[in-house]
């Protein structure tokens, strides 16, 4: 059995590449993953799975959805695709983005495969050392790439998915492949968590591609994800000729500017594994208007969900605070959350055998602790548990030296990809 699985997604491997550059190709950002979601749920549809999709799936209110024209700009993208079906790409349109692939057969355990697909908001390279530039499949949506792996977090879940398409009679119970939007804001999980579909799960997994490990690593259990808030801060003052009557004028450069300093002391009051970070500053008009407003894009991390809340919290009374202060008003909008969260030490044992077994990986690491990072699988994984199931979430190096994630070079060795989907179907078919 182990060895026909490894032939045949060594078989698939070609195939899973096409996909991965397929969506590279075609990066799409949190809520706009349309064309994506299509293709997956083309597919699925192809290999006999039950589609639900956009707003049969998601059921809870949307956080940081996109501005109303860079919704419309992404859909038309997606329409103008011929490979596309257009009456399931009507299916997403408003930002309806999330698509799940069930499978049943026979009775058994309900187990889930969570699959983030959506890109970031960066530039890709154009150099000639840049792999995807020179083999033709880099970004063709200016400004916007796969700069995180979601990409061939695609290609892995749909690679399982045609596997237990044509292997159903080794499933024992039903199997939901749940490609989830907006993994990056981290609002996308918390949109879809309370379907019925995810009621009684009986297994979670979840997993990523890390270009910062070496390609013969495989973590069987993660724990200790950041657990993190972010949000928006909108102040408010008065707009006024700089020069002919500052005086009735209200800056809100200057409630931003203070706030911007006080919150980074703000960190010494806290643990050292906390983060706190103002990532964006958007204020003023011109050089000879008093600023009227100014926007404040902030994240809080912690390690674990009680000391991010704290945090988030003493900000908040900070911004409050200090825009008082100037005679300012100030919104404050959550735009994305994630807890923090420890794999079921049973299931890291299950995917340690496996790996194991398989003797794809030659360093199998069973857990790794303190990550500095937040993800969005943390919702579901403490959903699953708190519901009498286990979660896992895992990790396998795909490093190809294109440098860490987040950045123009980003990219990642794509053999890795086969052999995380064969450990994904492994598991799959285990009782």
């Amino acid at each position: 059995m182990m060895s026909s699985l490894s032939s045949y997604f060594q078989d698939l491997q070609e195939e899973m590449i096409q996909w991965r550059r397929l969506v590279h190709k075609h990066p799409e950002p949190a809520w706009c993953e349309f064309g994506t979601a299509t293709f997956i749920a083309q597919s699925l549809k192809k290999w006999g799975f039950e589609i639900h999709m956009g707003k049969d799936l998601i059921c809870e209110e949307r956080m940081n959805l996109p501005a109303q024209d860079s919704l419309d700009s992404f859909y038309k993208q997606a329409s103008e695709r011929p490979d596309l079906d257009k009456e399931l790409l009507a299916k997403t349109k408003g930002g309806y983005t999330a698509v799940a692939g069930v499978l049943e057969y026979g009775d058994g355990p309900v187990k889930v495969f969570r699959v983030d697909m959506d890109a970031l908001p960066i530039t890709e390279s154009q150099l000639n050392e840049h792999r995807p530039y020179i083999n033709k499949f880099a970004s063709a949506h200016e400004g916007f790439m796969h700069a995180c792996g979601h990409d061939a977090h695609t290609a892995i879940g749909l690679g399982l998915a045609k596997y237990i398409s044509e292997h159903k009679e080794q499933i024992q119970g039903k199997i939901i492949i749940l490609f989830q939007p907006a993994e990056e804001g981290l609002g996308g999980m918390a949109a879809v968590v309370k379907h019925p579909l995810f009621s009684k799960v009986d297994e979670a997994y979840g997993f990523h591609v890390w270009a910062n490990r070496d390609p013969q690593d495989f973590i069987c259990g993660t724990y200790g994800q950041l657990a993190s808030k972010k949000f928006d801060v909108k102040i408010t003052g008065k707009a006024s000729h700089a020069a002919l009557a500052p005086e009735k004028g209200i800056n809100a450069i200057l409630p931003a500017a203070e706030i911007i300093l006080r919150l980074e002391q703000l960190k010494a009051e806290f643990p050292s594994h906390i983060r706190l970070n103002i990532g964006q500053m958007q204020a003023g008009t011109a050089r000879n208007i008093i600023c009227p407003e100014a926007i404040l894009k902030i994240e809080t991390r912690a390690g674990d969900t009680i000391t991010r809340d704290k945090l988030y919290d003493a900000a908040i009374r900070t911004i409050e605070k200090i825009t008082r202060k100037y005679d300012c008003s100030c919104k404050v909008s959550l735009v994305g959350e994630a807890e923090s969260a420890a794999s079921s030490t049973e299931l890291v044992k299950k995917v340690k055998q496996t790996v194991t077994s398989a003797s794809l990986f030659a360093n199998c690491i069973e857990e790794e602790l303190h990550n500095t990072y937040s993800e969005d699988f943390c919702t579901l994984m403490n959903h699953v548990q708190q519901s009498g199931g286990q979660a896992v979430f895992m990790g396998v190096g795909a490093s190809n030296n294109a440098g860490t994630h987040h950045q123009p070079h980003f990219d990642i060795s794509e053999e890795v990809m086969w052999k995380t989907a064969r450990i994904l179907a492994a598991v799959s078919i285990l009782t």
